[in-house]
């Protein structure tokens, strides 16, 4: 066992291979598994020892070895596979190899898809390719064929609870360690967490609630995380720049960071309308559960008293129409669909559905 996975949440299966497969590297790896299984921290980690470089050096997207392509929103553009595939013409400048890191492959649209198959079909000996996906079905088969895949698993309620040492957080986490490290250790996601619940409860039973009102404040808390993750990616790079005497490698650093600064925040903003519409649907989900009898399985514990009280209000079919419409709403953000827009209709659409009164 080697030390290079030292201190990563366990996954004993995806180290296993990944470790095997240091001892003879492939050519392409898909690092596979649901969101907040640790597969990029995996993937990070996984690169630096490919390219016998400190671990802030892949993180921090500085190492001249490594190519890191990433959606720009909702999607990897033909433009940016196009500009991976040029790079297979680099040969390494410091390591004896260059990785190719894919970050959110089952993002690439069709023509950016089949660039990258492209690059996979004629790789260079000295290059690895480092694919990490949540849904690693969307991927052309052709792609799934020419990888090696390492699987991740979902974490447990006990295992997220045992990392943050907050129950609360990793049971409403759903086996997300990201998520439940944010909803443990920043009160910014938890009092977000707790305004997106009172709006899926207002949303059904209050006679004032405003559908444009509540989506105002999804889509600004949404910016406000974007904004902190763009400005703690550019502020983790002061220090590396500090001590870079070269004006010219300076500068091609800060332009690199404000880049991928832009993407950070972008990837957060998403990511954060993403969990705003989970924590929304998973409420619909626990006063479901409430109403049937069954409490024990609510997730947001934390509420369970109020669950059981909406689940009075609320027939069955009304809150599965309820999370039907979330479910549609959740599934449009993969079709290019303005966020914004998708969320408005979504608490318009919520505002609609009849409720039962006791």
């Amino acid at each position: 066992m080697t030390a290079a996975f030292d201190g990563l949440p366990e996954q004993p299966e995806a180290r296993r291979l990944l470790e095997a497969a240091l001892a003879d590297p492939g050519h392409a790896y898909l690092l596979a598994g649901p969101p907040g299984s640790a597969k990029r921290r995996y993937a990070e980690h996984f690169a630096a020892a490919l390219l016998h470089s400190r671990l802030e050096r892949i993180t921090g997207g500085t190492h001249p070895d490594l190519f890191r392509l990433e959606p720009e929103g909702t999607g990897i553009l033909i433009d940016q596979a196009r500009a991976l595939r040029r790079d297979l013409h680099m040969r390494p400048f410091e390591a004896d190899r260059r990785v190719y890191l894919v970050l959110d492959a089952h993002l690439l649209r069709d023509e950016s898809a089949n660039a990258l198959l492209k690059s996979l079909e004629e790789p260079p000996a000295y290059g690895v390719f480092v694919l990490v996906s949540d849904s690693a079905e969307r991927l052309l088969p052709t792609i799934i064929s020419r990888v090696q895949r390492v699987g991740f698993r979902r974490f447990t309620t006990a295992e997220l609870a045992s990392v943050t040492g907050d129950p609360v957080a990793a049971r409403a986490a759903i086996g997300d360690l990201g998520r439940a490290e944010r909803l443990a250790g920043d009160e910014d996601a938890a009092a977000r967490r707790r305004s997106y619940l009172q709006l899926a409860r207002g949303a059904l039973t209050d006679p004032a609630f405003d559908p444009t009102a509540a989506a105002a404040e999804v889509t600004a808390a949404a910016g406000r995380a974007g904004k902190a993750a763009g400005q703690a990616l550019t502020a983790s790079q002061q220090a590396l720049l500090a001590t870079i005497d070269d004006p010219k490698e300076r500068r091609a650093i800060e332009k690199r960071t404000e880049e991928r600064a832009k993407r950070a925040a972008r990837r957060a903003e998403l990511d954060e309308l993403r969990e705003a519409l989970d924590t929304v649907a998973w409420w619909y989900r626990d006063v479901l559960a409430a109403r049937l009898g069954a409490e024990g399985v609510v997730v947001h514990s934390d509420m369970a008293g109020e669950a059981s009280e909406d689940a009075r209000n609320g027939a069955p079919g009304e809150l599965a129409q309820a999370l039907a419409i979330v479910a549609e709403a959740r599934q449009s953000f993969d079709f290019n669909v303005s966020p914004a827009l998708a969320v408005e209709a979504l608490f318009h659409r919520l505002r609609r559905v009849p409720v039962a009164q006791p």
